[in-house]
């Protein structure tokens, strides 16, 4: 009897804290400005076959089909565009468009993607300036059991929102985003490589002005006799964006070697790396990273957090001014 009652209290317990202490909401706002006025959404948006450029699902599936239904050639509204894949699985974006044109409802199903209905909104607003403003919301309410998963899942929101933001910008007058590009490579073996190295703390400076010195610190150590033998590179011991804090190592590969105060070692890649190839501003470059680590979930690679990722920077600020044909080539170690 005694024990039973016990069994209760500590179920009631720990139901009283669940409720307590998860949430079951998810909201997303994500907002840029437009570099020149856009009156209506409608315009850029009606047709529908060019969706799929700027949707973020399909980037983590390429196998994935679509299939696009308009009743109505001159209007959005009960539209329907449905992503089908082998990893992504089907993804069902239902469209509304009222009287409104600066205003499109998204409503968005997916049988494992997202663990409830999520609803989206994409909006254009004027500024006190007169300038245009793109929103997005996104919002959704977790069922009761899910709870537990709200942080993973708002995070995973919170980038999809961001890359749908900034790729539906790409379709507007004179944007810079619209170079912005991603191609995952597969999985492979990574050559070793000599190097000299640099270690890094980020956490109370901005990551490029922190990661420019670093490089340049270890030019200078190089001296003139010593110049690279490929592109420069950074290696991640942990990165957390939130908190703004990674720590690494930068690196820049060198081949014959002059005596000078820098100290080469050679760099080992153990294992495999899934790659992706992206091109753009360093500004949008964590979403590079949100889209290979999605890829490789979905497609049931494991990362081994034991060891590092690595960035390869093909196309740096050295090679172009141009910050959209900047291409880096990222790496992640999987199991």
């Amino acid at each position: 009897m005694i024990i039973g009652l016990i069994i209760i209290v500590v179920v009631l317990l720990f139901v009283a804290g669940y409720v307590l202490f998860t949430q079951k909401y998810l909201y997303v706002h994500h907002s840029t400005l437009l570099t020149s006025p856009v009156d209506s959404l409608q315009e850029h948006t009606l047709q529908l076959e060019f969706w799929p450029s700027w949707l973020p699902w399909g980037l983590y599936d390429e196998s994935a089909s679509v299939l696009v239904n308009q009743p109505n050639s001159q209007s959005l509204n009960d539209a329907l565009i449905q992503l089908k894949g082998q990893h992504l699985g089907t993804l069902s974006c239902h469209i509304e468009q009222g009287d409104d044109p600066k205003l499109i409802r998204l409503y968005v199903t997916s049988d494992h993607f997202y663990l409830n209905p999520i609803q989206i909104q994409v909006e254009l607003t004027q500024t006190e300036g007169q300038q245009t403003l793109l929103n997005v919301t996104a919002s959704s309410e977790l069922n009761f059991w899910h709870r537990y998963r709200q942080n993973t899942e708002l995070k995973q929101l919170h980038s999809d929102m961001h890359l749908l933001l900034i790729r539906l910008k790409a379709r507007m007058p004179t944007s810079r985003d619209a170079s912005i590009h991603f191609d995952v490579q597969g999985c492979r073996t990574l050559q070793n490589v000599d190097a000299v190295t640099r270690p890094f703390i980020v956490s109370d400076r901005p990551m490029s002005m922190k990661m420019e010195q670093g490089f340049r610190d270890l030019n200078t150590a190089l001296g003139p006799d010593n110049p690279p033998a490929g592109p420069r590179f950074a290696l991640y011991e942990a990165a957390n964006l939130s908190q703004h804090y990674f720590v690494g190592k930068l690196g820049i590969p060198i081949q014959c070697f002059s005596p000078c105060e820098a100290q080469p070692e050679k760099i080992t890649f153990k294992g495999k790396y899934i790659g992706l190839k992206y091109q753009g501003s360093y500004q949008h470059l964590w979403l590079a990273w949100h889209v290979l680590h999605t890829y490789s979930r979905l497609h049931g690679y494991k990362h081994a957090k034991q060891r590092m990722s690595l960035e390869v920077y093909e196309t740096s600020p050295r090679e172009t001014p141009e910050e959209e044909n900047y291409i880096t080539v990222l790496h992640l170690p999987i199991q």
